[in-house]
C-alpha cells in the first residue's frame, strides 16, 4: 500500500509509511457494526411531512481499537442498497426494538452523507419528533459495517485506517454524538482544516476489543445538564504603566467545558448500558456500574469475565451431551433433551405416572414451557411476572430459534402415541397399506401370485404371470387448524395441552373410522370386473335379508370358503369377524355364548367361536357382515403417505392471535381392492 499524505494540520507530527499487510485494524472484527455519531440540530424540521434533512457523516476520523478510522464517503465506496428503496430503518439509540422512523432518502454528495428522515406516525416516534422539533435531542448516528480497509499512515505510532468498502445499515437518533460535521442540512458546520485535523474523538462503539486506556478520567458523579454557559476567560489586562521591576502576570485560568463533562459522562452510561445489554449480565449489576461511576474499560473487563465464565459452563455441559449423544453439537443436543423432557412432562400430566425423564434430559426436566424458551433465545434475565413470561414467550414463538421446533416435536410424539393407543373399528377388517406419494397405486390382491407349474426332465422351470389387477389405492392430504391458548403455555399448563392433544388424536381415528364406513356402506364398484365388492355375481351377498342365526351366519361362512383365487384355485377362506351394528350387537353376541342349547339344532358350532363379534355405531339397521382376517384376503385397504404414519403438527405464526396457532395435517387413504374376503347380508 502507499501511504497519503499527513492530514492537514498536522505538521511535526512524525509520520511512516504504512507497510504492514493486513485486512484491518487490530481488533476489528469481519462482519461487526460500527456506530458513529453525530451532531444533530433540527433546523430543516417539516412539521407538515413530518422529516428532517440531515447530514448523516461525512467520514470524519474517530479513535477506535487504539487507531483512527475514517470513512471514504464517495458514491464508490458506501453500499446504500438498504435504503434504496426507502425502507430502511430511523431508530433511538441503534435500538431495533425501537424504530421511529424511516431513511426516505440517502444520498452522496459534495464529500457528504445525508439524506432525508421521516418520523412514524406512532406513540414513540411522535414522542421523539416532538423532542428533536424542539431541540431536546440533537444527535444522530449511523449504523455501517466495514468491508474493505486502506492502512493510509501512521502518525506519532498511531495507526490511519480508512474504510474503503462499507455498507450502510441504518440512522438513528442518539444522545452521543462523535463526527463533528454531521449536521442538519441547513446548519454550517465549521470546515476550517484544524477543526478536520483534530477531529480525533474517542468513538462510543461497544464492538471495540481494543481500546486505548489513556483519555479523560471517568466522571464520578453525574454532571449537570449542559448550558450555554461558560467560565469566562480572563480579560487581556491593558499596558501596565512602566515600572523598574514588573510583576509577572497570573496565569489565565482554565474555562471548565461541562457540555464536555455532560458528554462525558453520556457517553460512560450509554457504554456500560450497551456492554450490560450485549453480554448478558444482569441488571443490577449495570444499575451498580453505573450509580458506583465506574469506569467503561473496568466494566467492559467484568463483563468479559462474565461471558467467559458462562462459555465455560456451557461448553462443560455441551461435553456430557455431546459424550451421551455420540458428538451431536450443541443444537441437536439441546432440542433433542428439551424434546424428551417435554413429551415425559405431557405424559405425566396426561396421567401416565411411569413415565420416566431419560438421564440425558433430566437437565431440563424440572423447567417450565418459559424456561425452555428463555434458555433458547439466551435470555439470562429473571422470569418473575407475568409481562415477563409472555415476552419470552412471544420472543421465542417470533424469532429465529430453535423453541418452535422442540415445542411442535414434543406435541408431534405425544399425539401420535395418543393416536396410536386409539383402536377404530375398520382396521379390523381393513388392512394397512403405504403409499410413497399422492399418485394412485396399483395394488396386489390375494391369488394374485402365479401358482407351481412341474418341472420337466431338463429341470426347466416355467415362467409363471401375476394375474392383473386394476385396483388402485390413492392418499389424499387433510388439514385444520387448532389453537393452543396463551393461558395454556404462558400458565404451563401441559395438563390442559394434553388433553387437547388427546381429544385431536382421538378425533382423528373417529374420523377415518367415519370415512372407512362411508366406503363400506356405499358398497364401491371394483375396476377389475365393474362389480360392486358386496355383488350377487361374486357370490358374496345374500339373496334375501336374514337375521343373524346359525344358518344364516354358516351360509356366509361357507360362500367365503368356495371363493376361488384368479387362478381358480379354492381359497379356503374363513371369518374372523362377524360386524354388525348397536341394533343387533346382542344378536350377535349371543351366538358365541357358552351354554348348552335344549335343542340341538340351536347348539352353536365349536368353530363360530374363533370368529369375533364386533359392533360400530356407523352402521345403520340390521345388515350384518363376514370379514376374513385382513391380513390373509383384504377386501378394504387403508394408509398413509410414506414417513407420514400419523397426523402431525406445524406452528403458524398468526399476526393478532393470543397463544399459538398450529397446522393439524394428515395424509390417510382408503380403497376397496377385492371381494373375496368378505360377505354381506342385508339383513331381518
Amino acid at each position: 500500500m502507499i501511504a497519503s499524505p499527513a492530514a492537514p494540520g498536522a505538521a511535526g507530527r512524525r509520520t511512516r509509511a504504512a507497510t504492514t499487510p493486513r485486512m484491518g485494524p487490530d481488533g476489528f472484527e469481519p462482519g461487526s457494526t460500527a456506530t458513529r455519531a453525530a451532531t444533530f440540530r433540527a433546523g430543516t424540521y417539516d412539521a407538515a411531512s413530518r422529516t428532517v434533512e440531515a447530514v448523516f457523516s461525512t467520514g470524519a476520523r474517530v479513535r477506535r481499537w487504539g487507531a483512527y478510522e475514517e470513512l471514504a464517503v464517495t458514491p464508490e465506496a458506501i453500499d446504500l442498497t438498504r435504503a434504496a428503496d426507502g425502507r430502511m430503518a430511523f431508530l433511538f439509540n441503534h435500538d431495533q426494538d425501537r424504530p421511529i422512523g424511516v431513511v426516505e432518502i440517502a444520498r452522496v454528495a459534495g464529500g457528504e452523507l445525508g439524506g432525508r428522515l421521516r418520523f412514524a406516525d406512532t406513540e414513540d416516534g411522535r414522542l421523539h419528533e416532538g423532542m428533536v422539533a424542539r431541540g431536546e435531542l440533537s444527535s444522530i448516528s449511523v449504523g455501517y459495517r466495514v468491508t474493505a480497509w486502506t492502512l493510509t499512515s501512521v502518525e506519532d505510532d498511531t495507526e490511519i485506517w480508512r474504510a474503503d468498502r462499507w455498507e450502510l445499515l441504518e440512522v438513528s437518533l442518539v444522545t452521543v454524538p462523535a463526527d463533528p460535521r454531521a449536521a442538519v442540512r441547513s446548519t454550517a458546520p465549521d470546515t476550517t482544516p484544524t477543526h478536520r485535523a483534530e477531529a480525533h474523538t474517542e468513538e462510543s462503539d461497544v464492538l471495540r476489543r481494543h481500546s486505548p486506556q489513556a483519555g479523560p478520567a471517568p466522571v464520578e458523579t453525574q454532571a449537570p445538564e449542559a448550558t450555554e454557559t461558560r467560565a469566562a476567560a480572563p480579560a487581556t489586562p491593558a499596558a501596565p504603566a512602566p515600572v523598574p521591576s514588573p510583576a509577572p502576570a497570573p496565569a489565565p485560568v482554565p474555562a471548565v467545558d461541562t457540555e464536555a463533562l455532560v458528554r462525558a459522562e453520556r457517553t460512560r452510561q450509554a457504554e456500560i448500558r450497551e456492554i450490560g445489554r450485549r453480554s448478558g449480565m444482569a441488571d443490577d449489576a449495570v444499575t451498580a456500574a453505573l450509580d458506583g461511576g465506574h469506569a467503561v474499560e473496568a466494566f467492559r473487563a467484568r463483563a468479559f469475565e462474565f461471558m467467559a465464565s458462562r462459555a465455560d459452563a456451557t461448553q462443560n455441559r455441551i461435553g456430557h451431551a455431546r459424550a451421551a449423544f455420540g458428538g451431536q453439537d450443541e443444537t441437536e443436543t439441546r432440542r433433542r433433551a428439551m424434546t424428551d423432557a417435554l413429551v415425559a412432562r405431557l405424559a405425566r400430566h396426561g396421567g401416565d405416572r411411569a413415565a420416566e425423564i431419560p438421564a440425558h434430559a433430566r437437565a431440563y426436566g424440572e423447567m417450565g414451557v418459559a424456561e425452555m424458551a428463555a434458555e433458547c433465545i439466551g435470555y439470562r434475565g429473571d422470569l418473575r411476572t407475568s409481562r415477563q413470561v409472555t415476552e419470552v414467550m412471544e420472543r421465542a414463538f417470533h424469532t429465529v430459534s430453535d423453541f418452535p421446533g422442540i415445542f411442535i416435536d414434543a406435541l408431534n410424539v405425544r399425539l401420535l402415541a395418543r393416536y396410536r393407543l386409539a383402536q377404530p373399528t375398520y382396521r379390523m377388517f381393513a388392512a394397512p397399506y403405504t403409499a410413497t406419494d399422492f399418485r394412485p397405486t396399483y395394488v396386489v390382491r390375494a391369488g394374485d401370485f402365479p401358482s407351481l407349474q412341474p418341472v420337466n426332465e431338463a429341470g426347466e422351470i416355467k415362467a409363471g404371470t401375476f394375474s392383473e389387477s386394476k385396483e388402485v389405492f390413492r392418499v389424499n392430504p387433510y388439514g385444520v387448524s387448532v389453537n393452543l391458548s396463551r393461558q395454556m403455555i404462558v400458565n404451563d399448563h401441559l395438563g390442559a395441552i394434553d388433553q387437547v392433544l388427546g381429544s385431536v388424536g382421538e378425533r382423528v381415528t373417529d374420523w377415518e373410522n367415519a370415512q372407512a364406513f362411508a366406503t363400506l356402506a356405499a358398497n364401491p364398484q371394483l375396476i377389475t370386473d365393474g362389480k360392486a365388492v358386496f355383488h350377487a355375481g361374486h357370490n358374496n351377498l345374500a339373496g334375501a335379508g336374514t337375521a343373524i342365526g346359525v344358518d344364516a351366519v354358516g351360509a356366509g361362512r361357507a360362500a367365503m370358503m368356495k371363493q376361488t383365487t384368479l387362478d381358480g384355485m379354492k381359497a379356503n377362506f374363513t371369518p374372523k369377524i362377524l360386524l354388525t351394528g348397536p341394533d343387533i350387537q346382542t344378536n350377535a353376541e349371543q351366538l358365541f355364548t357358552a351354554i348348552t342349547p335344549q335343542i340341538t339344532g340351536n347348539a352353536v358350532p365349536e368353530s363360530f367361536r374363533r370368529m369375533m363379534p364386533v359392533a360400530d355405531a356407523n352402521i345403520d339397521g340390521k345388515g350384518w357382515y363376514l370379514f376374513a382376517d385382513p391380513a390373509i384376503a383384504p377386501c378394504f385397504v387403508y394408509g398413509y403417505l410414506e414417513g407420514f404414519e400419523g397426523p402431525r403438527l406445524t406452528s403458524e405464526q398468526v399476526f393478532g392471535v393470543q397463544g399459538m396457532k398450529v397446522k393439524l395435517e394428515h395424509d390417510f387413504g382408503l380403497a376397496a381392492i377385492d371381494f373375496r374376503g368378505g360377505y354381506k347380508n342385508p339383513g331381518a
